[in-house]
């Protein structure tokens, strides 16, 4: 072959992998500058192309020795996250009083708390605090906590109770103004405080708190109390009103730089690491974390495949399977089906606004449940990589012995008014059985009470038959285009709210879903927003008709407190209120779960008489569908090993592997560098 030949297929061969990869790493906004720090939004570093502002996948040389980042940093130091939420809406809101952008690494690597939870165990550890608190009374309601000497804010300030006193105060004084929704509930739950000493202080709770630790600390993957640095705030004009860009931390990292388009955040490992508020957990591997997002699924499966980043956040099964195909370094949870972790505290749910009609009736929320094709959801949406949960908490091996099966005979038992019953106790061996049908190894599928450990021990019947009975008991019958029309004969369109391309896996289900019920005769238009929208129409009556959601059905342990504590009349709104919420997110209105939450609030929560009320108010929930629970998040979390290995797995575990959690500072401290 001639020389000028050869030279030119190289050439053609070349510019087309280019475009192939600037193709599927195109531009969402226009480039942007760092925010704070050294930290770059575009490079000219050898061997890249960079759009970092846009948060795609775009280093060309990624995989080389002595590769750098589009941030200028040493790729072999930096591990890269993928952001849970795709691009924030308030990139610079850096104030942990008020409503700030949760999923850039503050949680993890830049706050810290008075406790933590070990997520490999669920026992509760101290972090900021000198040991456990000190019970005072025989109430429970006073405690006194001490507090870790030698603890520094990153700019070199000691950590102290003035510090403590100062973020309470604040707190109290401008509960009012304060947007984060757990000013509120720490208002509520603290009586009084007082500082003993530089290290002491002590506490008055309203009620009994016999989870002061796990409220004043971490309950799962954060605390209700952030301290802020009274040196720094109380030096603000206005503290409800100021966004606390480049934050003084507590944790081992300070924020290097962030994409004011909200695609990325960069942080860097602060030189006195040691004197941070976790610096005693262990030493953190990474010299810098990097949160970043590499914009649609395809293009992630592409960067994620060339090693551009190391865990992923929600990916499809099909897409892990395809990256998997490409790298062998890409890893799920656990080698075998489901494949995936699923034992987060929090459950998919669709939530239903029930302050508005028809969703004002049971009979309607109870036809949407019975018509929505679980099966078939799982199979299309993550294939068959999931676990069922008819109640409204997470079937986990915590949860499990506690609620799940003392209420698997209720479940089986239960009837709707007309006598049926929707429960089906076989789900999971249907499920094998259709998995087996369409051609899955059976070596791959669960047998025995490896079912249930797999699918879950049932869910509600797909009945169109029954839920048409029930539409048509409440007025509700079938046009002539065969969607349900409301009780005087007009034509019924119900909006239902869905991550967009943020939450792939989300985006996938709640397509399926609204999928179930068109074949059903309910009329959905299933509406992609992204993050901030899906925040805003999850807090906000006016807006919100029905959408999947996860953020009432988060129970851990045997405390349901802290999630359900919000389930209270001062959090019901006017159906057409345009005034947040602070929780409640199921609009529950029922006077019954109102009351058995105040009484709980007496109890140890590790009594006999706590978990019976626990029981009693998913027996309530059920009852009335008040939430549509279908399955415990399948938490999707491929991990690229190139860089770095030895992540928390099935066979390694050592702390949920969920990179938004608190706990995800236990990874930064166990990870080691691979030496590539």
């Amino acid at each position: 072959m001639p020389k000028p030949f050869r030279l030119t297929r190289l050439l053609i061969l070349v510019l087309t992998v280019l475009g192939l990869l600037l193709s599927a790493c195109g531009d969402q906004s226009t480039p942007s500058t760092s925010g704070i720090g050294q930290g770059q939004a575009t490079t000219a570093a050898s061997g890249q192309t960079t759009t970092a502002a846009s948060g795609q996948a775009t280093t060309a040389a990624s995989s080389g020795q002595g590769a750098m980042t589009d941030q200028g940093t040493p790729r072999n130091q930096t591990l890269i996250v993928q952001t849970f939420d795709g691009k924030t809406s308030t990139p610079d809101q850096m104030n942990p009083l008020n409503n700030y952008a949760i999923w850039r690494g503050f949680r993890e690597l830049g706050w810290s708390y008075l406790w933590e939870d070990d997520t490999s165990t669920g026992k509760s550890y101290p972090e900021l605090a000198d040991g456990m608190p000190k019970v005072l009374d025989d109430k429970h309601t006073q405690f006194e906590v001490k507090i870790r000497p030698g603890v520094y804010w990153s700019d070199g300030v000691e950590f102290t109770t003035d510090d403590i006193i100062y973020t309470l105060d604040t707190m109290f004084k401008y509960k009012g103004k304060l947007t984060n929704g757990n000013v509120a509930t720490l208002t509520n739950y603290i009586k009084s405080y007082k500082a003993i000493d530089k290290y002491t202080f002590q506490v008055e709770t309203t009620n009994p708190a016999y989870d002061f630790v796990t409220v004043m600390g971490v309950y799962t993957w954060a605390s209700a109390f952030i301290p802020v640095p009274k040196h720094v705030f109380e030096k603000q004009a206005d503290v409800t009103t100021f966004k606390n860009v480049n934050p003084v931390t507590l944790g081992p990292y300070t924020v290097k730089a962030y994409d004011p388009n909200g695609f990325w955040q960069l942080w860097q490992l602060r030189d006195d690491w040691q004197r941070s508020g976790w610096g005693n957990l262990g030493t953190p591997k990474p010299k810098y974390v990097y949160y970043k997002d590499f914009g649609t699924e395809e293009t992630r499966t592409l960067a994620f495949s060339q090693n551009q980043y190391d865990i992923d956040t929600f990916m499809s099964p099909d897409s892990i399977a395809a990256a998997q195909a490409k790298n062998p370094n890409i890893q799920t949870f656990s080698p075998t089906l489901p494949y995936n972790d699923m034992n987060d505290a929090c459950s998919y749910g669709v939530y239903l606004n029930q302050q508005k009609a028809p969703l004002d009736k049971a009979e309607v929320r109870w036809a949407l449940a019975l018509t929505m094709n679980l099966q078939q959801v799982g199979i299309t949406a993550v294939n068959g990589q999931f676990k069922a949960s008819a109640l409204p908490i997470a079937d986990t091996p915590i949860t499990n012995p506690i609620y799940v099966q003392p209420l698997t005979q209720w479940l089986t038992d239960f009837k709707l008014s007309d006598g049926y019953q929707p429960f089906n106790a076989n789900f999971g061996n249907d499920m094998v059985s259709k998995l087996k049908e369409m051609g899955m190894a059976e070596s791959a599928l669960p047998k025995g009470d490896d079912v249930t450990k797999s699918f879950g021990v049932g869910w509600w019947k797909n009945d169109p038959a029954e839920a048409e009975k029930l539409m048509n008991s409440v007025g509700m019958k079938k046009g002539s285009d065969g969607f349900y029309m409301t009780a005087d004969g007009k034509p019924w369109t119900m909006e239902f709210v869905i991550p967009g391309d943020w939450n792939k896996v989300m985006q996938r289900i709640g397509f399926s879903i609204a999928d179930s019920w068109k074949k059903a005769g309910f009329n959905v238009n299933a509406r992609q927003v992204d993050n901030g929208e899906f925040g805003t129409v999850q807090n906000t009556n006016s807006k919100f008709t029905t959408m999947l959601n996860w953020s009432n059905s988060c129970v851990y342990n045997s405390n349901f407190l802290n999630t359900w504590r919000s389930f209270n009349a001062q959090n019901v709104k006017d159906v057409n209120s345009s005034d947040a919420l602070t929780g409640n997110y199921i609009r529950t209105t029922d006077q019954t779960i109102f009351k058995l939450i105040a009484d709980s609030q007496q109890l140890d929560n590790t009594s006999q008489g706590f978990i019976d009320n626990g029981k009693a108010i998913m027996k309530q929930l059920v009852t009335g569908m008040q939430e549509i629970n279908f399955m415990n998040i399948p938490t999707t979390i491929p991990t690229n090993s190139y860089y770095w290995k030895n992540y928390t797995k099935q066979n390694n575990f050592y702390a949920a592997p969920y990179s938004w959690w608190s706990s995800f500072k236990k990874q930064i401290v166990t990870i080691e560098p691979t030496g590539k």
